[in-house]
């Protein structure tokens, strides 16, 4: 949810339960204060009904007048009814309905006759008052609250525009650009301590990013050169005709660990490079043609397997770096000749979306997350430094792609989905 959204959320709500429990308690404060003017009327049309009563004292009944709202019963003297205001319901005899009322009931004494009088007032013009005050109070609580929604709104955009362009100029730093990192002022204090901490930590983000570059590419050719040196000295002294035999295999044992220890070292720095994204040409390439490139490499290797591969008939193309491109499909092919068996399959899907790379194989042990993971092995083949698939996830990392993997009908299958905005198709 972005932040404009929740505070216009956070305000709506607050004050739509303010303005709910102000019109509950409105409503009660309006409905007593009613309630009072037409106790005082009532009051009054008391005092001109006792008046009446004196001056009709020779009368030993009074009838009842409904049309006035006024009762007039004769109650025996050892009764003392309740006295007081009230509400009540009254059936209207021509509709049927019940209407709401308040009613005084007092006791009045003419002659030694006590009289039981009950005076009523229609709610119905009141109530529709009261409706119509709600209504129009509501309409214009609800209009200020709009109001001030959209200006708060206004008002939220125009400060929070510093916090999006440092947002956007964050997204869009390069540390390979080797342009400065800088961000406006803003009359906010708090959004200029935020810029200025940022600032801060990009320079030494930026400090760590290049002692990092420059020790991998010292790295790449100090460790090469004597290792170099190590496996040239120990194919001389395999070719050499006066070793004997137990010398010549603890020879051949330390020339496969140094050629081991050379791919390893390759393929770490290979690693650290793609992570510090210092492969940044990206370009528009023939997926199917690098596939077939590599397929013709690795000839001999599916030769000698008996491996039937299904490779793409179309053309589909893909915005990446080339190089990548090329070692992204090549670990794959590799990884599905080494994990095949005799007479086995591969089949290579692809399309606009996502490439597959499917092939027969015995289940491994470990989860799809495993498959990934730096140095994870699923069989004891020492050829194998165990880093060909975190290759792959890094590429589809910084290239913008997902690698999915699944086992399903005795088939390894390996998928990286392209994203919908860097790839093209064309047939």
């Amino acid at each position: 949810m972005k932040l404009l959204t929740k505070i216009s959320l956070n305000f709506l709500s607050i004050s739509l339960f303010i303005f709910l429990t102000g019109l509950v308690v409105f409503y009660f404060v309006l409905r007593q204060q009613v309630n009072q003017n037409i106790n005082v009327e009532l009051q009054k049309r008391q005092t001109s009904i006792q008046n009446e009563l004196k001056s009709a004292h020779s009368a030993a009944t009074a009838p009842t007048d409904f049309d006035k709202k006024v009762e007039i019963t004769p109650i025996p003297a050892n009764r003392f009814p309740t006295e007081g205001y009230s509400d009540t319901l009254i059936v209207d005899k021509k509709t049927g309905t019940y209407t709401a009322y308040r009613q005084l009931q007092f006791v009045s004494e003419i002659n030694g006759q006590k009289f039981l009088v009950k005076i009523f007032k229609s709610h119905a013009e009141t109530d529709n008052l009261i409706v119509r005050i709600i209504l129009l109070m509501t309409f214009l609580v609800v209009a200020l609250i709009l109001g001030l929604l959209v200006l708060n709104r206004h008002i939220s955009q125009k400060t929070l525009k510093s916090f999006y362009d440092t947002i956007n100029k964050i997204k869009k730093y390069d540390l390979n650009a080797h342009e400065d990192f800088q961000l406006k002022e803003t009359d906010v204090k708090e959004f200029n301590d935020l810029n200025k901490v940022l600032t801060s930590m990009t320079e030494r983000i930026k400090d760590d990013y290049l002692n990092l570059k420059e020790y991998t590419e010292n790295a790449s050719h100090e460790l090469q050169t004597p290792i170099a040196v190590i496996i040239s000295k120990m194919e001389l002294l395999l070719q050499s005709d006066c070793m004997q035999e137990k010398e010549l295999k603890t020879i051949s044992d330390a020339h496969e660990a140094s050629t081991k220890l050379s791919r390893l070292t390759n393929t770490l720095l290979l690693l650290s490079k793609i992570g510090n994204r210092q492969f940044p040409e990206v370009k528009k390439i023939n997926l199917t043609q690098i596939i077939n490139t590599q397929l013709s490499f690795l000839e001999d290797v599916i030769a000698s397997k008996k491996i039937s591969v299904e490779t793409p008939d179309k053309s589909y193309f893909v915005e990446m770096n080339p190089y990548l491109a090329d070692i992204l499909i090549s670990n794959l092919l590799k990884n599905a000749i080494r994990h095949n068996h005799k007479n086995g399959t591969i089949a290579i899907i692809t399309n606009e979306k996502q490439l597959t790379i499917a092939n027969s194989g015995e289940k491994i042990q470990g989860t799809a997350d495993d498959i990934f993971k730096r140095f994870y092995k699923s069989s004891s083949s020492d050829s194998s430094v165990g880093l060909g698939l975190a290759i792959v996830q890094k590429i589809c990392e910084v290239s913008g792609f997902k690698a999915l993997y699944s086992y399903e009908n005795n088939r390894h299958n390996f998928s990286i989905i392209f994203t919908p905005d860097t790839n093209n198709f064309e047939a």
